[in-house]
């Protein structure tokens, strides 16, 4: 299979502008709107006064909306697959780990479930053989940043554009093209869209978490997560060293999810099949 050329942003169809757009045109005629209205409706002239609340609205929405990826505001990015089936991906974040990795590989061939892992560029780059690992056993790849900083939405547009390349880079020397980008801690921003444009990539988050503060908290989690999952979702986990707890327990955390979905009448299927749309293309 051919890689494909990463788009032109600059030509081709005319894109639909994203929801953040819209809600600042329509603040912005409501105060335009608001402050002219007196001069047509002399008895509620203290309207005026109050011309400036839609942008107020406006810009604590977008402080809000970064942390809320699922409102699609700034960008679309994937939440769930199709909701009629009868499917839902396990994802695991944050690795490669060799403490966690190979184990967390023989646990899923033993239950015979293919996962989305989305990793660390640094991770990956000082662990090649376990990203070899991961692919030879059928699973796929994501782009999780270079180094996971947290505030990584806060930086410019250039450093968000090379934690994310540079990811993809180390994936790429281990024989794939990531297409898929899942942002640390699940934040957004508005400069991200152009960015992912630019790299041909896509945005995808997940909408079943078990709180585990990136294995911080492993004590529930598979409660936790089978108290809420439905089919068609993608399911959010870590794949690296628990705080303070043995790696064992938290491979029965993670078993017991396998098995408890299933028995929900939920069969854990590949990202890209619960989707329809590829997470990595291999390299020739």
């Amino acid at each position: 299979m051919k890689t494909p050329q990463k788009p032109d942003i600059s030509s081709g169809p005319r894109r639909r502008l994203p929801p953040a757009a819209w809600a600042f045109i329509i603040a912005l005629l409501l105060s335009v709107f608001l402050f002219f209205l007196p001069y047509l409706l002399s008895p509620i002239s203290h309207l005026r006064l109050f011309f400036f609340v839609p942008l107020l609205l406006f810009i604590l929405l977008c402080f809000a909306a970064p942390f809320f990826p699922g409102w699609q505001f700034f960008l679309r990015t994937i939440m769930h697959g199709s909701r009629k089936g009868k499917q839902a991906a396990l994802t695991f974040d944050d690795g490669p780990d060799p403490e966690t990795t190979p184990a967390l590989l023989a646990l899923l061939d033993k239950h015979h479930v293919k996962a989305a892992f989305f990793v660390i560029g640094d991770k990956a780059a000082h662990y090649p053989e376990l990203i070899s690992e991961i692919l030879s056993r059928g699973h796929e790849l994501g782009n999780h940043s270079l180094s996971h900083d947290p505030l990584l939405m806060l930086r410019t547009s250039a450093t968000l554009f090379r934690e994310i390349e540079e990811c993809g880079r180390v994936l790429e020397a281990s024989g794939v093209r990531a297409l898929a980008f899942r942002p640390p801690v699940g934040i957004v921003n508005p400069r991200l869209k152009p960015v992912l444009e630019r790299l041909g990539m896509f945005c995808v988050g997940f909408s079943v978490r078990g709180g585990d503060w990136g294995n911080r908290k492993i004590s529930g989690l598979s409660e936790r997560i089978l108290s809420r999952v439905r089919p068609g979702d993608i399911v959010l986990l870590h794949d690296c060293r628990p705080a303070g707890r043995e790696v064992s327990e938290w491979l029965k955390e993670v078993e017991a999810v396998i098995t408890g979905i299933r028995r929900k009448g939920i069969e854990p299927a590949k990202l890209s099949a619960l989707l329809g749309r590829e997470l990595m293309i291999k390299n020739k």
